[in-house]
């Protein structure tokens, strides 16, 4: 079939195009980028910008031209022959490649698949299925140059394949062909022990094929890795099926759920942290089987973690340990925080603590606030759950909402049961589930703060201390595997999973279960922040899938305002700088920004100051070009007015020097912060300025070279005041360019003066010297007078610390004939001044007696006693002293 097309696409695999059976060459990795990119949208014109954003992450000055000569290079290997044009064209906008129905093996397959779904009858969707998976050649996209954008999508269509490759197994398991797939899903699963659905239908494989022990067993070991390696229980479906099979049944309904023909198997495909089964499911077959069977003083809490860790302040609060003794054990505790923090397993931890004051049961309901696929459980079929779990026959229960909660709170008034609701959605969900009177405790996880329950206790996590997160991570990994590993590595890694539980647990699991591993190449592999949320992905649970469910329980407005959030390059901001991002008037800001803080998705270190945690801040910044794309180039503008206007404000306080050069107005929703004082204005700047290369090296990148070059000489006075010199000497440098690349010659003077006077106070006096001679020559050529006073007398002090006193004597000479023609006196004495410094400083060799007492007359004549050092934009032109 493939030998008698005359062109074949080939992304399903290696990339590659193929004319009558022959491969052509397209190209090295890069190249063969810019042909996925056009395949990707095959048929369809892709502008030229957006085609650049997809094969250069960081877009290199180069990548225009580089473009143009692999689009080239492709017209030639796209012609086919008897065609009268190559298939890669190029109109008005951009450019695409012309495919024509069955060359594309993704076309194909996505048609097959498509079609499998559809299909009614079973046999015929396994013949599609099996068609569409024979299109697959390998990886997909493979032997190409991946930025983050097509390594999304390469990871989409894997997704895919495996969705499909599900469906197929699932279609021959309805079809009765067990022994037949037992090879495969036993592969699979040893391949990815984590994969929910691919343990059920092994489970259901082998007890067909008369192996029930061994269908347990699959169970049992699936289990135990899903709670050891990421803290949760297997999901309703692997649990329902369980139960079936120990019931004696034939898992028919797992069938009919999973397999029907004419609709598509959900997949296992995505980042999802919690159970991997798609839609809804009936009850867990431990109720829904064993009816009359179940036990009045139910046990049901999920297994508690043996590497627990840490949490010994929250788990006091839990225990009513460090409460009032009229407060201790309090009837309702809620325990929120970010995804992936441990919320659960430190409310499981707890429970089993618990256990002993609670004899009449516990109960647990997952109430599935953020199961990918499905809604959250309603609270009528939570309460049937629980009094069916306390004993009441199903016939008994009463159908409406209000008679289910009267009947729980009359069940648990004289019993002493503990009841564990996990990942609440809201407080309008759990508020019908809570017990009236009596001594039962209730304790409920939740992304949100659940504000709206006045009487419950609150306990709110973060992230794990840094001495607990690698303690994690080494109970996860072994001991033994981190033998001889260097702590400070250890700390590394730990920090570059944001200290997130989630995060620890997962890395610390690949690393485990890669013996050829080191900690360095994992954290090489972490600290690419293109991949990172990539690596901390395993079985299908993720720290991504965890953040993509919270962000898709938050409405629009805050989606962006988060996503724009993500482009501020320092680790915080004010309220100010995120209004500016967001584009949004201040008071409308605060009012997003502390809903986003109520649901755990932005922390707040402190009054109006706001940060996102690292990992979420990189999900985010992966989403916000794709997703935001027209916002970002605008966001950028406000923000950078901000800081730009604050700036000027912090420097009117704390150097308020003559000739500063006005300010283009600030966009109209931009509100830069005032100050009241000096002190308030250097706390502001004590703050911001270990983010200010980043800010600064963000105008460049984003095309606002005004604002590179313009920030840094508003903080003139602040690293006077404070000495950070290296940051000074960084910053001005990536500002020089800016401001050479605008022709702003003034401000490239300055800033060569801002980078000789940084070297000098450091004592690098060679530097310095290299610095303020570029600096005078430019001063020179724009005719800049005042600074070429500056820079001709700063030299010379350079020169005399280096004792070169015939140089320091010139180029004093030079900054008086300078400032003679601008008249002036003062600047003209300071230059006599270090003059005679220079002439009594210099070599211990005979001089002119006169030479010396004219220098000192001339000063004496024009200042008298009292010398004032010159100045530009307030920097003393001694440097070093």
């Amino acid at each position: 079939m493939h030998g008698s097309r005359t062109v074949e696409f080939r992304l399903l695999g290696p990339v590659g195009v193929r004319l009558h059976g022959q491969n052509r060459p397209v190209g090295g990795p890069r190249q063969r980028a810019v042909l996925v990119a056009l395949l990707l949208h095959a048929n369809k014109e892709l502008p030229t910008a957006r085609l650049l954003e997809l094969v250069w992450h960081d877009l290199p000055t180069s990548a225009p031209s580089n473009l143009r000569t692999y689009l080239t290079r492709l017209r030639r290997a796209l012609r086919v022959p008897g065609e009268p044009e190559s298939r890669l064209r190029t109109g008005r906008g951009g450019h695409l490649v012309h495919v024509r129905p069955g060359e594309l093996d993704l076309a194909t397959f996505t048609d097959l698949a498509a079609k499998g779904e559809r299909a009614t009858n079973r046999a015929v969707a396994c013949r599609y299925f099996e068609s569409a998976l024979a299109t697959w050649h390998g990886r997909a996209l493979d032997t190409v140059a991946l930025g983050p954008q097509l390594e999304a999508e390469a990871a989409q269509l894997e997704a895919r394949r495996e969705q499909v490759r599900e469906q197929y197994l699932m279609t021959r398991l309805a079809l009765g062909r067990h022994a037949e797939v037992l090879p495969e899903l036993r592969a699979l699963l040893l391949k990815n022990p984590l994969w929910e659905r691919v343990a059920a239908m092994l489970m259901l494989a082998l007890h067909r094929c008369g192996q029930r022990t061994e269908a347990l067993t699959v169970f049992r070991q699936t289990r135990v890795r899903l709670v050891e390696e990421l803290g949760i229980e297997p999901g309703t479906e692997l649990r329902s099926l369980h139960q079936q099979l120990l019931a004696g049944g034939e898992g028919d309904s797992f069938l009919l759920a999973a397999a029907t023909p004419g609709r598509a198997v959900s997949g296992v495909a995505g980042d999802e942290p919690a159970a991997l089964c798609d839609e809804p499911q009936a009850p867990p077959a431990s109720r829904a089987v064993l009816g009359e069977r179940h036990s009045p003083h139910p046990a049901e809490l999920p297994a508690d973690l043996p590497s627990f860790t840490g949490r010994a302040a929250e788990l006091a609060e839990l225990l009513g340990d460090c409460l009032p003794e009229a407060d201790r054990g309090p009837a309702i505790t809620t325990v929120d925080g970010m995804a992936g923090v441990g919320k659960t397993t430190l409310a499981v931890h707890a429970a089993h603590r618990l256990v002993p004051g609670f004899p009449d049961g516990q109960l647990f309901v997952d109430l599935r606030g953020h199961t990918p696929g499905t809604g959250p459980l309603s609270p009528d079929d939570a309460l049937g759950q629980m009094v069916h779990a306390l004993g009441v026959a199903e016939r008994d229960i009463p159908g409406d909402v209000t008679a289910r909660a009267n009947l729980f709170r009359s069940l648990l008034a004289d019993r002493a049961v503990l009841v564990l609701l996990d990942d609440a959605h809201s407080e309008e969900q759990v508020r019908p589930l809570l017990p009236g009177a009596g001594v039962s405790r209730t304790v409920i996880t939740s992304r949100t703060r659940l504000t709206g329950l006045p009487q419950a206790h609150p306990v709110s996590l973060d992230i794990l201390p840094l001495h607990d997160a690698v303690t994690l991570f080494t109970r996860v990994a072994g001991a033994a595997r981190l033998s001889g590993q260097r702590p400070a590595l250890l700390a590394e890694v730990a920090k570059l999973c944001g200290q997130l539980p989630l995060a620890l647990r997962i890395a610390a699991t690949r690393f485990r279960d890669r013996p050829s591993w080191t900690l360095e190449h994992l954290r090489e592999r972490l600290r690419d922040h293109r991949r990172t949320l990539r690596e901390l992905c395993a079985g299908g649970h993720g720290v991504a899938g965890a953040f993509t469910v919270s962000m898709a329980r938050i409405g629009p407005e805050a989606r962006r305002a988060l996503a724009l959030l993500s482009l501020n390059p320092a680790t915080s901001m004010h309220l100010n700088a995120a209004a500016a991002l967001a584009g949004l008037g201040v008071a409308e800001t605060d009012r997003v920004l502390e809903r986003l803080v109520d649901a755990h998705l932005l922390r707040q270190p402190a009054p109006y100051r706001y940060e996102l945690h690292n990992l979420f801040a990189a999900f985010l910044a992966d989403r916000v070009r794709a997703q935001h794309r027209a916002d970002v180039h605008a966001a950028m503008r406000r923000l950078l007015d901000y800081y730009l206007h604050t700036a000027d404000a912090t420097d009117l306080l704390i150097h308020p020097a003559p000739r500063r050069t006005p300010l283009a107005p600030p966009d109209p929703v931009v509100v830069p912060l005032t100050f009241g004082g000096v002190e308030q204005a250097l706390s502001w700047w004590d703050d911001t300025h270990p983010h200010l290369r980043r800010l600064v090296e963000a105008a460049e990148e984003h095309g606002f070279d005004e604002h590179a070059w313009q920030l840094p000489l508003r903080l003139t006075g602040y690293f006077d005041l404070r000495g950070h010199w290296h940051d000074a000497i960084a910053v001005y440098e990536t500002a020089l360019a800016a401001a050479r690349r605008s022709g702003e010659s003034a401000a490239e003077s300055e800033l060569l003066l801002g980078i000789a006077f940084g070297h000098a106070q450091l004592h690098r006096y060679e530097e310095a010297a290299g610095h303020y001679t570029e600096a005078l020559a430019v001063c020179r050529e724009s005719g800049n007078v005042y600074a070429e006073g500056f820079a001709a007398m700063a030299l010379a002090e350079v020169c005399r610390r280096l004792r070169r006193h015939d140089e320091a004597e010139g180029y004093r000479k030079v900054a008086i004939d300078v400032y003679r023609g601008r008249g002036g006196d003062e600047a003209i004495a300071a230059t006599l001044d270090h003059l005679r410094n220079t002439v009594w400083s210099g070599p211990k060799t005979p001089r002119p007696r006169s030479r010396t007492a004219r220098t000192a007359r001339q000063t004496a004549a024009l200042t008298g006693p009292c010398l004032v050092p010159i100045t530009v934009r307030g920097r003393s032109a001694g440097s070093g002293s």
